[in-house]
């Protein structure tokens, strides 16, 4: 089981970040949190299977390439929230703050990170690039060391017992941003 993270300890936590993006980001996505019946849940999409896109069929956040019309990377989050699962995080609750820019290993990519405590109803619209999205409990979420096509040896993953099928996992980058999501909460909790 994932820690759960308490959102007003990540407001608190993540506040320093307001108004803050990175020059260097090519990339933004949005970790839409909300309170759900069994603590705090976030927003996970599966993408949609299509031929060039190296993330096909991975589990997600919404998000995408920062583009010339974006003002910045908070905006290029919120826009791609708005395009793939119907809504603007900043119109239906609170933008937290940013996590710390990640730039994985394996593409040339910098991803900026915002985090949303969603606190109005949305109904989620999905766009032709996500194949189905979940409100997912963070104590859903199952730690597993699973074999994934796209890497040479088994990875840390987070398995969704409420996805279609049991070899969805959390993986890669997603994984690697809740995984710095925890740790602001566990910083925020115990500051020592």
């Amino acid at each position: 089981m994932a820690p759960i993270p308490d959102l007003a300890q990540l407001a608190a936590a993540l506040a320093p970040t307001l108004g803050q993006s990175p020059e260097e980001a090519t990339a933004s996505v949005m970790l839409c949190l909300r309170d759900g019946p069994r603590g705090t849940e976030v927003l996970l999409c599966r993408r949609a299977t299509r031929e060039g896109d190296p993330w096909s069929g991975h589990v997600g956040l919404p998000g995408g390439g920062v583009e010339e019309l974006d003002a910045d990377a908070l905006e290029t989050a919120a826009r791609e929230t708005h395009e793939e699962v119907g809504f603007d995080p900043r119109q239906h609750g609170t933008v937290l703050g940013m996590l710390e820019p990640l730039a994985p290993r394996t593409f040339p990519i910098t991803i900026a990170a915002y985090v949303a405590h969603i606190t109005a109803a949305v109904e989620l619209t999905l766009s032709d690039e996500i194949a189905v999205a979940w409100w997912t409990p963070f104590a859903d979420l199952q730690w597993i060391s699973a074999e994934v096509p796209e890497a040479p040896t088994r990875v840390s993953a987070y398995r969704l017992p409420h996805a279609e099928a049991q070899d969805v996992v959390l993986w890669g980058i997603t994984y690697r941003l809740l995984d710095r999501l925890f740790r602001v909460a566990q910083i925020a909790v115990d500051p020592e």
